[in-house]
């Protein structure tokens, strides 16, 4: 099994087609067939099923399941082939919801650029569950989220906590410690936080009436929250990222579940990224016990918030 081989599997995957993947790479059709036969030979598995006149491919039971190891496979050997031309660089790829890529911690990505140079970082942002298998997989060194869920071969710890809190339009009608049952739900901009958050705003207002718009990220939030009587719900991180002269925040009577930020790590790390990771996470906890919108977790927290459950 070689690198050709298996790059160009995952590129015929990627592509839906043999045609495609053979434009891609600037192969001949019969080369990019030839070396996934001879892949296919080699595991002793079928990847693709075969059909006259078949444009799109059609990946076995064992050609998905191979995707993941593929991409491993490729990422190993990406990280061995740059020992030999990067002997002091340590690559580290991470893996994290929108809200801490693009708020709680690009203070500390800024902060590691300058303190640690020889780190040579990928930040990629997506939804929790693809975190859990980009993690898992080996893909990612480490993932941020807001939700556990038990995969076996990931460790997973809370790392932070913030508190959530209802920002509007310096002008609407709102005040501190307003009530949820004084908050028009016509005039939301719903953003579902997680699990927690959503059985708390189920509870304060009908699951079967439509806020004024939904999004699903706090970049997206800050654009329509500048009209006077429209308000959200968000954590302190995202707010001081998007409060500006127009915008401001209070309590709500009924406060919302804070949210807990999840690390997660597979239990069988690439030992060439153990040190990067061993000063990242250094990094982290200093910035977190600096940042004033965040607070470092301790295990009280977790049986606080079982009451919002």
């Amino acid at each position: 099994m070689n690198y050709e081989q298996i790059e160009t599997f995952l590129t015929v995957v990627s592509y839906g087609s043999i045609t495609s993947a053979a434009n891609y790479m600037y192969l001949s059709q019969s080369t990019v067939s030839n070396r996934i036969q001879s892949l296919e030979e080699e595991l002793g598995v079928q990847l693709l099923y075969r059909a006259k006149g078949q444009r799109n491919i059609e990946l076995t039971g064992s050609g998905t399941a191979f995707i993941a190891i593929a991409e491993q496979w490729a990422s190993l050997y990406k990280d061995t082939q740059a020992l030999k031309f990067n002997e002091n660089v340590s690559p580290l790829t991470i893996a994290g919801v929108d809200a801490v890529n693009s708020y709680t911690f690009t203070g500390l990505f800024n902060r590691l650029l300058e303190e640690h140079p020889e780190i040579k970082f990928t930040i990629n942002t997506h939804h929790s569950n693809e975190i859990y298998g980009l993690v898992e997989n080996r893909s990612a060194d480490m993932g941020f989220v807001f939700r556990e869920i038990n995969y076996p071969n990931i460790v997973s710890r809370p790392v932070f906590r913030e508190l959530m809190y209802m920002v509007t339009h310096k002008e609407s009608p709102y005040s501190e410690g307003i009530s949820c049952t004084d908050l028009p739900q016509d005039q939301e901009i719903f953003l579902n936080w997680g699990p927690d958050y959503n059985l708390w705003h189920i509870r304060h207002w009908p699951a079967e009436r439509y806020p004024l718009m939904t999004v699903n990220t706090g970049n997206i939030l800050q654009h329509y929250l500048h009209t006077p009587g429209r308000w959200a719900v968000a954590p302190m991180s995202v707010i001081q990222a998007i409060q500006g002269d127009d915008l401001v925040f209070y309590r709500l009577k009924e406060s919302p579940p804070p949210r807990i930020c999840y690390q997660i790590t597979s239990r069988y790390p690439n030992f060439a990224h153990v040190q990067a990771i061993e000063q990242f996470n250094k990094a982290m906890e200093d910035f977190i016990k600096e940042d004033g919108s965040i607070c470092l977790f301790e295990e009280w927290m977790l049986e606080e918030q079982q009451k919002y459950r």
